[in-house]
């Protein structure tokens, strides 16, 4: 027991200076947070694209402050990528994104971290253009974990825990979507 004491003790003093070393792009991170989760608890597809357009921005924002350039350009974009994928399914729109996505990203690789983000892009992408429901939300699952994964390597507080809560929710969410679908065709 004393051992989860001092484990649990040393995570939140390394998240509270975490915080500190940036306050403000850290707080940015914690709104992006709740808005993200807002956006995943809908289980209706549009809904969740609009939501994660907001999510995006504050994202882009957080990592701009935290002078991670490739996640900030990824999230821009995905924040344009995800509006636009609730007006239309086109495949050209979608290649343009992913073009652009390659090109503006690929020139920033200086570390392998870099390519999460890329991944994530990718990923999402294909996902919000050309599926729906259950597949939709796997691809998106996938993205995440790439998100999770630059984000605690980043040493980003909000990114980690947004990403955390992303994989619960949208698990859940799936399940729900799943036993729904399920139902309906018995």
């Amino acid at each position: 027991m004393e051992f989860l004491t001092n484990l649990f003790t040393l995570f939140f003093q390394n998240v509270n200076q975490l915080f500190w070393l940036n306050p403000v792009a850290q707080t940015i991170g914690l709104i992006a947070l709740f808005v993200g989760v807002y956006a995943f608890l809908h289980r209706d597809d549009q809904k969740l694209r609009v939501y994660l357009s907001v999510f995006t921005l504050f994202m882009c924002i957080h990592f701009l402050m935290l002078g991670l350039w490739t996640a900030a350009t990824m999230a821009f974009l995905s924040a344009i990528r995800n509006y636009l994928s609730s007006r239309t399914s086109n495949i050209w729109v979608m290649t343009v994104f992913l073009l652009v996505a390659l090109t503006l990203a690929i020139p920033n690789v200086t570390d392998p971290i870099h390519l999460l983000p890329i991944l994530a892009t990718t990923l999402g992408t294909w996902a919000l253009f050309r599926e729906h429901g259950i597949r939709m939300r796997f691809l998106m699952l996938i993205g995440t974990v790439s998100w999770l994964s630059h984000n605690f390597l980043a040493g980003s507080l909000g990114g980690v825990l947004i990403e955390s809560l992303f994989v619960i929710i949208n698990t859940h969410t799936m399940i729900k979507l799943f036993k729904s679908n399920r139902s309906q065709t018995s």
